[in-house]
């Protein structure tokens, strides 16, 4: 009996031995820790005012007191004006992709003719044309790009501005 309780107590020891090696870690962490500090309402009420800083259409202090920015303040500027600034873009962003499928499709019949045609002069004439329709879809497909791009900087002044995204939906 004496033997069993002697086994028993030694393979507890053995078996406690890392738990008793992480409870001595885990102390001395703890001490190692700094204390954390709450703040507190009193503690926000005796720091100093933060300094803002405003980029963008954002509010401003200048704009609360009654100072114009890009001819309007934010405030102003209302669900109408977001709506409306936004259905343009859209609409130009549509209207030069009907014109882009245009001039591919010109460019195409263009490419086909001066292929297909033998005569020189008129082979100069197609050849022409051609650079001059590929020019004009360049300059297009320059132009998307760049509605693309005023409707991205809408987005972002009206997140800027703090405007309900449903506003722009």
């Amino acid at each position: 009996m004496r033997w069993v309780s002697i086994i028993l107590m030694a393979g507890f020891l053995i078996g406690q031995s890392p738990l008793v090696e992480l409870s001595k870690k885990e102390k001395q962490r703890r001490k190692k820790e700094k204390a954390v500090k709450v703040i507190t309402n009193e503690d926000l009420a005796k720091a100093p005012a933060p300094s803002v800083i405003v980029s963008g259409i954002g509010y401003s202090p200048s704009s609360a007191e009654g100072g114009k920015e890009e001819g309007q303040t934010s405030r102003k500027k209302d669900k109408k004006w977001w709506t409306s600034r936004k259905k343009k873009i859209e609409e130009k962003i549509a209207s030069l992709k009907k014109r882009i499928e245009e001039l591919q499709k010109k460019v195409n019949a263009l490419t086909t003719g001066f292929l297909i045609e033998q005569r020189p002069m008129a082979h100069k004439k197609l050849k022409e044309e051609l650079e001059k329709t590929k020019g004009e879809l360049e300059k297009a497909k320059k132009e998307l790009e760049k509605a693309r791009k005023e409707l991205d900087k809408l987005y972002e002044q009206a997140r800027k501005a703090g405007i309900p995204p449903g506003w722009l939906r």
